[in-house]
């Protein structure tokens, strides 16, 4: 006894060990899933998260581009308005001066006489005036100051002495100049100065159209064009003249040519009165995104991705745990128990279903397991069943059939007529096929009914209504016996003179029904309600046939037996209904697909 205890013990704790070994197996598999599934989605998470950063910093450096761009167009745009608005100017100053007679033509004499002719003439018309007042365009220069203080200075030239004069603000004038070297600068179209904008604008007479000078309209610009430049850090500019000279040029003493035939160079040319305006950027500096951007981009980045990661790790987790417990569940049917029930929420996802599938399943094999053990029950009974009916069946048959001559020789025919039903229908039940014509089917419950009319005689009667077309439609045997062995158990009145049964057969499309009506006791609504519900649901209850079973009590022949042979044989659609006679007793009705009888061949 103790080897035996101790081999045992041995046996069980192999079998812990190797339960044991079977269950880290599996949690290293788990595992492996996790760690899995956790790089997988981290990968992913970092692969997106990294693309979005990269892609927020592209547009941004994009959009930063695109700013400064268009800065560097609005300079392009400010300058060429400075530039127009100073040549409207100097052509005001121009038109002015023709507006007032007597000034122009001061002027003209300025241009055609000498210095001393002109102060003569000056004093001449200063004495002739009536208000002792006289216009001269000295005075008319001045007032032109006065009103534009970005004027830096005028000068005349006379065509026919080549006398230059420069006046400037504040009544200062430098007369008498020698002006060759300027009018040749005219000439050549190189009278421009840097930083400095000047319109040339010449006097013709205004009678004779001769000319007979030109005025030099000198402005500002160093400052006013930086402190346009100045609105964005990356814009150039370079401000040319016609003759190619440069006006401006930022940054100073830079080789602007070179810098906007840089393949990195953004341009805008615009050309206004005479002078070509060039702005210009570096893309690569302008679209460096700030520092506080860029961070920000990096820590939103970073946290996201952090933030993604362990809500990664934490959904995988639960995912796992829950895939762990269907896992042993699992390994708990394959110990063959059937009772564990896995968990079931309402997160209604594949796992869910997973879960009430499984128990389903489980549900389905516990019952499948119940309904084969009884049915090999059932087997062995029928078995034995059939063993004991293989006992010469032929001796009882012949049996009767002397039974009966004997009585015909008697001159009992009605016991013979009894014994010849009899035996006709012992000898289908032995010798016919399973699938018979509606035809025999009838006949055998003429037979059968024969027998109770003889039995009951004068309070029984039965008749059967089949059209000739019905009666080639093939049909199971057997399977209006047992309904009419129904009546005579349960619902025939022996004290009424009156009890009758009727077979009538009809044809709806490819269905045929089959009513068994009579006018016995019949049976209550509810007791109808709940006999239908059984014979439409077509199961047994199990427990019942358990405590049959039990009992040792075999299961009777009846209506549910009929439904089961008909619903396997033919379909669900098609079975059994039972429904209250007018004015008393039960209809019963069978439905069974119309097919026309096919005859086996034997050899």
């Amino acid at each position: 006894m103790k080897d035996q205890n101790l081999c045992l013990s041995a046996r069980t704790v192999t079998k812990i060990q190797h339960e044991k070994g079977v269950w880290r197996m599996q949690e290293k598999k788990t595992k492996q899933l996790y760690h899995k599934m956790v790089r997988t989605c981290t990968l992913i998470v970092l692969f997106i998260v990294t693309s979005l950063t990269l892609y927020f910093i592209s547009d941004s450096r994009s959009g930063q581009l695109e700013e400064n761009r268009g800065a560097l167009r609005g300079i392009s745009d400010q300058a060429l308005n400075y530039i127009e608005e100073t040549g409207r100017t100097a052509d005001y100053i121009h038109k002015d001066l023709y507006r007032s007679s007597q000034e122009l033509e001061d002027l003209l004499a300025y241009f055609r006489l000498n210095v001393d002719a002109y102060q003569y003439y000056s004093l001449d018309q200063y004495i002739k005036s009536p208000d002792l007042v006289y216009k001269s365009s000295f005075r008319f220069f001045n007032e032109t100051f006065e009103a534009y203080s970005q004027l830096e200075k005028i000068e005349l030239i006379s065509y026919q002495n080549l006398r230059l004069t420069e006046c400037c603000p504040g009544e200062i004038v430098y007369p008498g100049g020698d002006g060759r070297a300027r009018m040749k600068q005219v000439q050549a179209d190189n009278y421009c100065e840097k930083g400095k904008l000047v319109f040339l604008k010449e006097i013709r007479h205004p009678d004779t159209l001769k000319p007979m000078g030109c005025m030099l309209f000198t402005f500002h610009a160093q400052k006013e064009l930086e402190a346009i430049l100045a609105a964005s850090p990356y814009a150039n500019m370079a401000v040319l003249y016609s003759a190619g000279g440069v006006i401006f040029e930022s940054p100073k003493n830079s080789n602007y040519q070179r810098q906007i035939w840089d393949k990195h160079a953004y341009v805008c040319t615009e050309s206004a009165r005479g002078h070509l305006v060039y702005t210009f950027l570096d893309e690569r500096k302008a679209s460096r995104i700030p520092a506080a951007r860029l961070a920000l981009f990096l820590t939103v980045g970073t946290t996201v991705g952090a933030a993604g990661i362990l809500y990664i790790r934490y959904f995988v987790a639960r995912l796992t745990g829950r895939v762990d417990l269907i896992l042993s569940a699992m390994n708990q049917v394959t110990t063959g128990d059937f009772k564990v029930r896995l968990p079931v929420g309402k997160k209604n996802d594949e796992l869910e279903r997973i879960a009430e599938n499984f128990n389903e399943m489980c549900e389905k094999l516990e019952m499948y397991i119940e309904k084969s053990y009884l049915e090999e029950i059932e087997r062995k009974n029928a078995q034995m069943q059939a063993l004991q009916s293989q006992i010469n069946p032929h001796f009882l048959y012949n049996t009767l059939e002397a039974i009966r001559m004997k009585a015909i020789c008697n001159g009992d025919r009605e016991v013979g007529k009894m014994l010849y039903s009899m035996v006709v229908l012992f000898r289908s039940q032995l010798k016919e096929a399973d699938v018979i014509t509606l035809g025999q089917e009838l006949d055998y419950c003429k037979q059968y009914m024969e027998l109770f009319e003889y039995r009951y005689q004068d309070c029984f009667h039965s008749s059967v209504e089949c059209a000739p077309e019905l009666l080639n439609l093939s049909i199971i045997k057997f399977v209006l016996q047992p309904v009419l062995e129904n009546y005579f158990i349960h619902g025939i009145e022996r004290d009424r003179k009156d009890n009758r049964v009727s077979i009538r057969a009809e044809r709806k499309g490819d269905v045929l029904f089959l009513h068994v009506q009579d006018n016995g006791c019949g049976m209550d609504e509810g007791l109808l309600r709940e006999k239908n519900r059984e014979l439409e649901e077509n199961q047994k209850n199990l427990q019942n046939q358990k405590s049959q079973k039990s009992k040792g009590k075999a299961e009777s022949v009846g209506i549910q037996n009929i439904n089961r042979r008909i619903k396997a044989v033919y379909g669900e659609q098609y079975g059994i209904h039972l429904k209250k006679a007018e004015p008393k007793g039960l209809t019963v009705t069978l439905s069974v697909k119309a097919e026309a009888f096919q005859r086996e061949e034997t050899e």
